[in-house]
């Protein structure tokens, strides 16, 4: 009843929350209609501004042309007017009643009338070009005046245009202001609806993590009811043993089939796990403290806090990660990008989606080792294997560095982040117990199937082929079967698609798990794809062919390996003792070839240790083996015949020589 009334208050949570997220949805929408509607309509007042201010121009100037065509025909009026009126003065003048002066003496009256008419004409001549040039200097003038009044209604004009540009380009600023705080608003509520959905999972993975505890409870209890109360093992004779050796093995044939049905359900990687993801420690997320306050203080990591979209972050990662090392080169404080960018997507939240996207990621391998991290770092232990396993026998070439010369692959990458506690200097979050030795069991075979998968690309023409008899390897079991294609979607990791013998199922199995056994390529030679060398392998193993030890006795050899590892190589197997921190600081690890080189390209200095040469036999015999001094031996002699010889009296001197031989009980003589 408690559990009925509990599930009921979380379904009228969640339905309360989803309801508020749809109210909210459905404002913000209204708002943003609102806004764009009122950005139309003050576009349209613009537009509808512009308009009138072009009219208005339009109409002034042609105000003003009509003006100046109406000042230039008043002056040309006026001028016409004004040589008319000279002209009649004139001839008035000529005409008038006032008698001439006499005609100067030694000069006719005709010459001298002459003369006059002559004056007079060009009296009136004058006069007519004086009232010309007036009217050309009023008709100039009210043209300057025409063409000043047209210049300000230009003016006018063009400020009214500026100002209605400006209005717009306001306007446009408003929108593009707004537009962005209803994106930041949306993104906001994105992010809610994200860390909600986070939330919500986390939650429902807790609630089955205490399901899965009370059914565990519960059968544990139940099978402690049936257990025989009478016997500690098992009798066969005893019905209660009988009835509890039937509920074990009906338990475990239920868990076997469960777990049958959840690997189908799962299929292949790319039907891989979907939805939020589910954060083990959102507050560190993996990370040590010392190199999450690195990172948090980093300016690169500050600078990401603006980018909020994940293809932003491809394009940071794509251009800036150039490392798969924490920190940069010659630096213990400075976090490199690679592991910058990874904090920022734990802080951003990435969907399974997003995650499998960079996991898979093409044009850089740098971006798909942030994928692999963020697995290690942030999820749950018993997830790691459904995500990262299909990459262990990933050949994709990979460098620690741009600049590196040593190279591994994709495949050991994952391996390592499986297999190891640590991560450079960085401590990963450990894994349970049991979820390590199923790692180890899982990891056991993967430098087999990698050899394996290595001879097998010069066999690709051969899996091209449909109906090659061949094994495949399920669950470390060998299974016959026929080739059905050769799955190439990418080339890292090649599969190929066989139907089984024994139920006629179709399964997809890697490269490096199947081996040929069809009698027709018994003795083919393979090719090698271009761009791919070939090796013999150095057991001289065909690993095309051969399949080489069992899960089951790669995984003891690997334990045995282990456990060797925690005792003495010599002498008393005793356990080892603990040293402290700065004792095995100091201590010279084990490493391999390929990790000695690496060491070597970060620190600049050779690991080779240096052997001492071993003395030379003489000198052995002279510091191990030194002879007494003539004066030791003669003081020991003394002692010896003191204390050690028997003294016989003067009758046994001359008994028989058989007495003398008789073992007698020594005497210790002082003085």
């Amino acid at each position: 009843m408690a559990m009925s009334s509990q599930q009921a208050a979380q379904m009228a949570i969640q339905n309360a929350q989803a309801k508020a997220q749809q109210a909210a949805h459905h404002a913000a929408q209204q708002a943003l209609d609102a806004q764009q509607a009122a950005q139309h309509q003050a576009a349209a007042q613009a537009a509808a501004h512009a308009a009138h201010a072009y009219v208005q121009q339009q109409q002034a100037q042609q105000q003003a042309a009509a003006d100046q065509a109406a000042a230039q025909q008043a002056a040309h009026q006026a001028a016409v007017a004004a040589a008319a009126a000279a002209a009649q003065t004139a001839a008035q003048h000529s005409t008038a009643a006032v008698p001439p002066p006499p005609a100067p003496s030694g000069l006719s009256a005709a010459d001298y009338q002459a003369a006059l008419d002559a004056q007079a004409a060009l009296d009136a001549h004058t006069a007519a070009s004086l009232a010309e040039l007036q009217a050309q200097a009023q008709a100039h003038a009210q043209a300057a005046a025409a063409a000043q009044a047209q210049a300000q209604v230009q003016a006018a004009a063009k400020f009214a245009q500026d100002q209605a540009m400006a209005v717009a380009e306001a306007q446009q600023r408003a929108a593009a202001q707004a537009q962005a705080i209803a994106q930041a608003e949306q993104a906001r509520m994105q992010q809610q609806q994200q860390q909600q959905q986070r939330e919500q999972a986390i939650e429902a993975a807790k609630r089955r993590r205490e399901d899965q505890v009370k059914k565990a409870a519960q059968e544990r209890d139940a099978e402690e009811k049936l257990r025989c109360h009478l016997h500690k093992k098992p009798n066969k004779v005893c019905k209660f043993c009988k009835r509890h050796q039937e509920h074990v093995a009906s338990r475990d044939q239920l868990k076997a089939q469960e777990g049958k049905d959840t690997d189908t359900k799962k299929g292949s990687h790319n039907s891989g796990p979907r939805g939020a993801l589910e954060i083990v420690n959102s507050k560190t997320y993996g990370f040590s403290p010392l190199l999450q306050t690195h990172v948090v203080e980093s300016a690169h990591f500050k600078a990401l806090l603006s980018l909020e979209s994940f293809e932003q972050m491809i394009e940071e990662m794509q251009q800036f990660a150039n490392s798969i090392e924490p920190y940069m080169a010659n630096s213990n404080t400075t976090p490199s990008a690679l592991f910058a960018c990874l904090y920022r997507l734990f802080t951003m939240g990435i969907d399974s989606r997003q995650l499998r996207k960079l996991m898979d990621y093409l044009d850089n391998a740098y971006i798909r080792c942030v994928g692999f991290l963020f697995v290690r770092f942030g999820l749950p232990p018993d997830q790691l294997w459904n995500w990262l396993g299909e990459y262990v026998l990933d050949d994709e070439e990979l460098r620690p560095a741009k600049d590196s010369e040593w190279r591994t692959t994709i495949g050991e990458f994952v391996e390592g982040l499986l297999s190891q506690d640590k991560y450079y200097s960085t401590v990963l979050p450990r894994l349970p117990m049991s979820t390590k030795r199923q790692l180890e069991a899982k990891l056991a075979p993967i430098p087999q199937s990698r050899k394996r998968a290595k001879c097998n690309l010069a066999f690709l023409e051969v899996y091209r082929e449909h109906g090659v008899k061949v094994e495949v390897n399920i669950d470390g079991e060998w299974f016959p079967g026929t080739t059905l294609e050769l799955v190439e979607d990418v080339p890292s990791r090649l599969k190929v698609t066989v139907r089984l013998d024994s139920d006629d199922s179709e399964k997809t199995v890697n490269l490096g798990r199947i081996i040929m056994s069809d009698s027709r390529y018994r003795n083919t030679v393979g090719r090698m794809p271009r761009g791919r060398s070939r090796s013999r392998s150095r057991d001289g193993v065909d690993w095309a062919r051969e399949k080489g030890k069992s899960d089951k006795d790669l995984v003891e050899e690997m334990r045995k390996m282990d456990r060797e590892k925690a005792v003495c190589a010599s002498g008393k197997e005793y356990a080892k003792k603990p040293v402290g921190y700065k004792a095995a600081c100091a201590l010279p690890r084990e490493q391999g070839a390929a990790s000695h080189r690496l060491m070597e390209e970060e620190t600049f200095v050779p690991m080779k240790q240096v052997r001492r040469r071993s003395p030379s036999p003489v000198r052995q015999e002279q510091d191990f083996r030194k002879a007494p001094s003539a004066e030791h031996q003669a003081r020991m002699q003394q002692l010896f015949e003191k204390y050690g010889m028997q003294k016989s009296g003067a009758g046994g001197a001359s008994g028989s020589g058989g007495a003398a031989n008789i073992e007698q009980t020594d005497v210790l003589r002082f003085g």
